[in-house]
């Protein structure tokens, strides 16, 4: 990929895979499920991740909405519908109180 979105993509995935390999970031609940899945690969692809407890499902719910909005903005696409029902579920039930 080239360009302005190849740099960006190229320039997120180097710090990912060291956070991988040191593995670092916090332990997900459930980590196997479609919604964890969802928060490591498409989250943390480009920032760290967040502990779903860390925020209340309203918190989340506000996160999410400025990820979409950070997005569209840059002209990247999105989560499938299928992929941000999971995260909104995962992140509902793990959120903190």
């Amino acid at each position: 990929m080239t360009g302005p979105r190849g740099r960006l993509c190229r320039g997120l995935v180097a710090p990912f895979v060291v956070t991988l390999a040191g593995g670092c970031g916090p332990a997900l609940p459930d980590p196997d499920s479609r919604g964890a899945v969802v928060l490591r690969e498409r989250c943390g692809g480009c920032h760290r991740l967040y502990a779903p407890g860390s925020m209340t499902a309203e918190m989340w719910n506000v996160q999410v909405e400025r990820m979409r909005e950070q997005f569209e903005r840059r002209g990247l696409p999105w989560l499938t519908a299928e992929e941000e029902g999971a995260l909104r579920d995962y992140l509902g039930t793990h959120a903190g109180g």
